[in-house]
C-alpha cells in the first residue's frame, strides 16, 4: 500500500484488509502503516469491484505520525476508493485519492496516486517451541507459550509508548501502553490496550475492555512482568470474548 502526501511518497511496510458484517451490510476496512504513519479506508456497504465515493458515507484517513488529533487528516467530501480486483480469500487491489482535512487546525493534505494490493489469505507461521518461549499466558484456561519482544518509542504529545508483541503460529498477544514510565502497574482500560488474535481472519481479533499490566523489572535491555485482561471480539456482531490470565514475560527490550 502506498500513496503520495502533497507529492511525497509514503510506502507502507504493513497492509491489512478486514471485512465486518454490520446488519445486512458488509463493511471493508483497508489499512496500511509505516511506523506510526499510514492510511485507513472504510467502505460501508461493500459490494466488491467498483468505485466508492467518500461523500457516500465512506471514510478515508491519513495519519501523519502519531495518534494525536493534530496528526489526523480525514476526507470530508472529496475523494474516491476504487476496488479494481477482488476475489474472496485471495487478493484485493485498488486505488484511492482524497483531500484530507485536520479537524483541529483546518490544515489539509492532498493524498494522490494511492494504491494497494493485499492478500486475504492468512499467512501460516510456524509454531514456536518451549525453548524459544519468553511470554506465556492462559487463553480461556489453556496455557500457551509465545515468542516476543518489547519496544519503547517516544511519540510527540503522547510521551513514551510501550509495545509488547508476541507470536505463536497464527496466534498473537499484543499489549500497548501510552505514557510508559517504567516499573509499575498500568490499567489496560485507561493507559493502553491488550489484544489477542486467535488467527488472521476478520473475526479472529479481540481487544481488551479491562485488565492490568504490571512491570516488575526494566533494566539491562530486558523487560519483565505479568498481565491479565478480558477481550471482546473486535466484530461487535459476534458476542464472544477471551480471558487472558496468568500472563508472564521476560522479553528483550529496546528503546528508540
Amino acid at each position: 500500500m502506498s500513496a503520495k502526501i502533497d507529492g511525497i511518497l509514503l510506502e507502507c511496510t504493513l497492509a491489512t484488509a478486514q471485512f465486518y458484517n454490520v446488519g445486512a451490510q458488509t463493511t471493508a476496512q483497508i489499512s496500511g502503516l509505516k511506523g506510526t504513519s499510514g492510511f485507513t479506508l472504510m467502505i460501508n456497504d461493500f459490494k466488491g469491484v467498483g468505485t466508492y465515493n467518500v461523500a457516500d458515507n465512506n471514510i478515508a484517513t491519513y495519519l501523519s505520525g502519531n495518534t494525536g488529533p493534530s496528526e489526523s487528516y480525514m476526507a470530508n467530501s472529496i475523494g474516491t476508493i476504487k476496488i479494481t480486483s477482488y476475489t474472496d480469500q485471495n487478493i484485493i487491489t485498488g486505488t484511492f485519492e482524497f483531500k484530507g482535512e485536520n479537524p483541529s487546525n483546518s490544515t489539509t493534505k492532498n493524498i494522490t496516486e494511492g494504491q494497494f494490493s493485499i492478500s486475504l489469505a492468512p499467512v501460516k507461521l510456524p509454531e514456536t517451541n518451549n525453548s524459544t518461549n519468553n511470554l506465556s499466558a492462559k487463553v480461556d484456561g489453556v496455557l500457551t507459550g509465545f515468542t516476543g519482544e518489547a519496544v519503547q518509542i517516544n511519540v510527540p504529545l503522547l510521551g513514551n509508548v510501550l509495545t509488547i508483541t508476541s507470536i505463536n503460529g497464527d496466534k498473537r498477544i499484543i499489549i500497548g501502553i501510552i505514557g510508559y514510565k517504567g516499573v509499575g502497574t498500568y490499567n489496560l482500560a485507561s493507559d493502553g490496550t491488550g489484544g489477542y488474535m486467535k488467527d488472521q481472519t476478520a473475526t479472529g481479533s479481540f481487544s481488551s475492555d479491562s485488565g492490568t499490566l504490571i512491570i516488575t523489572s526494566d533494566a539491562n535491555n530486558k523487560l519483565k512482568g505479568t498481565f491479565a485482561f478480558k477481550a471482546p471480539n473486535d466484530d461487535s456482531s459476534i458476542k464472544t470474548s477471551v480471558n487472558i490470565t496468568e500472563g508472564t514475560f521476560d522479553l528483550p527490550f529496546s528503546k528508540k
